[in-house]
């Protein structure tokens, strides 16, 4: 019996190889190169360029007057976002690319509570830190008001037209945070993750993220906390779906404080 027991085990180990395969994540998840990296940044830039001449010749030929407000502004913004998205997905070969290599997968519904999570905590630390500091900005209130002004379109909502609403919801909805997720939650993390640790791949795209928005420097304690929680949550998920979904939650508040408030 013992001499037969070798014989009995290698037919088991065969048949176990055939029905269990070893599957593609076994030797790690893929990542974007740095080709891939410029050349979707190179598209993205391309392509936007090409939008903003496109909408700002069709809307001085067709609504010269429109064409003078904050709306053609809106209206290029809009291209930009959509252009990065674009650009991102010719770069990475189509809509396969972006499921692998920048993480737009659907996650669980425990992930997304995960990332509801991490946001309410990120956004209490972020304007924590800015109403600690607020009586070199006026005060509470003011403070307050002042990041809801940075972080939405306030300034434009007195004046703006029913179409350039549609422009600010939609690109509030469907472009800005899917955008930027991908670019910074996708393609530069995944980059930077071939080549460093987690921690530091979330602490630089966090800081880059920042660096995007330090134009108005009463954001940057929100942003910069935001873009922690985002990059933690992009790794625990696995994800850019839970990230843009983190995204579009606090750009709408702030638009929704934004409209209140005007």
């Amino acid at each position: 019996m013992a001499l037969n027991s070798p014989t009995t085990r290698r037919p088991v180990r065969r048949r176990f190889a055939r029905d269990h395969p070893a599957s593609p994540e076994s030797a790690g998840p893929e990542r974007v190169t740095g080709r891939q990296l410029c050349a979707g940044l190179g598209w993205s830039a391309g392509l936007a360029v090409l939008l903003a001449i496109a909408i700002t010749g069709v809307a001085r030929a067709a609504a010269p007057h429109w064409a003078r407000t904050e709306g053609l502004t809106v209206a290029i913004v809009a291209a930009v976002y959509l252009a990065v998205i674009a650009g991102l997905t010719i770069a990475v070969g189509g809509p396969r690319g972006v499921h692998r290599l920048l993480a737009l997968r659907r996650p669980a519904a425990r992930q997304l509570g995960l990332s509801l999570t991490a946001l309410v905590v990120a956004v209490a630390a972020g304007i924590g830190v800015s109403l600690a500091f607020s009586s070199f900005s006026g005060g509470v209130p003011a403070t307050l008001r002042a990041v809801v002004a940075a972080g939405s379109d306030e300034a434009r909502l007195a004046t703006a037209t029913p179409l350039t609403w549609a422009l600010i919801v939609i690109r509030l909805l469907f472009l800005t945070g899917t955008a930027e997720e991908l670019l910074f939650r996708g393609a530069i993390y995944s980059w930077l993750r071939r080549r460093a640790s987690v921690p530091v791949a979330v602490a630089i795209t966090a800081v880059l993220f920042t660096a995007e928005h330090a134009y108005y420097p009463v954001l940057v304690p929100l942003v910069l906390s935001y873009g922690l929680a985002a990059g933690w949550v992009r790794h625990r998920t696995s994800s850019t779906v839970t990230t843009i979904t983190m995204h579009i939650t606090i750009d709408l508040a702030l638009f929704l404080a934004a409209v209140a408030l005007s």
